[in-house]
């Protein structure tokens, strides 16, 4: 009778896993399963066969998404950039003060990527074949990265919620102390934690604290 019940257990189990499975749009499971790959293996090691059968599609399919391994790998790098962009955007409600959308976008990227660890190896990795493709995707976000922050410092130097600085040389130093912080802070203590704090660090630098009357609307 125990047999049974695990094995009802277990079959249920597997059948749940299943309709998850089909409930995940298959590029997105081709990428995950792709990403895993390559974040802890050699370019050259990771094959089109790997990569379909950890994702749980036939070959056909990959090669629908994705008409090639280097395609593949680009598509990786593009949807994770395209990811954290998203959620900054997402973060900078206009309704809300300035300030607020600062802080909100530093510890979303932040948080976006400490979420993605894999993601983060595999940036850090390269593929000297496809080293001119892969810096173009890489430059044309950090420009968009780089413009959405500045757009926002700008703002608050117009509307003096800010201190009179450099606008790129503020959005340069965001940048860095984001990279620095998930490349070599550690685990000791929680992310959000750290992601506010830094916030509250860059917006202090930027002269936010003198603002008469200023109150944070709230963590995130």
């Amino acid at each position: 009778m125990k047999n049974m019940s695990q094995n009802y257990n277990t079959a249920n189990n597997d059948d749940r896993f299943q309709m998850r499975a089909e409930q995940t749009p298959k590029r997105e499971r081709i990428l995950a399963a792709a990403l895993k790959l390559f974040a802890h293996e050699p370019y050259q090691a990771v094959t089109m066969d790997r990569v379909a059968e950890a994702a749980g599609v036939a070959k056909g399919t990959l090669y629908l998404y994705f008409p090639s391994k280097d395609a593949l790998y680009l598509g990786i790098l593009s949807d994770g950039l395209d990811g954290a962009y998203r959620i900054q955007q997402s973060s900078a409600d206009p309704k809300l003060p300035l300030i607020e959308r600062v802080r909100r976008s530093i510890a979303v990227t932040v948080e976006f990527y400490d979420q993605r660890r894999d993601f983060l190896r595999f940036y850090a990795t390269e593929e000297p074949r496809l080293a001119e493709a892969r810096n173009r995707i890489i430059e044309a976000a950090r420009e968009r990265n780089f413009n959405f922050f500045a757009s926002l410092i700008e703002e608050g130097i117009r509307n003096r919620v800010f201190s009179p600085v450099d606008p790129r040389l503020a959005t340069f130093a965001i940048q860095g102390s984001i990279r620095q912080l998930l490349l070599f802070y550690g685990p000791s203590r929680p992310v959000s934690e750290l992601s506010r704090e830094l916030g509250n660090l860059m917006l202090t630098a930027l002269g936010a604290n003198s603002v008469p009357n200023y109150k944070p609307v709230s963590s995130l």
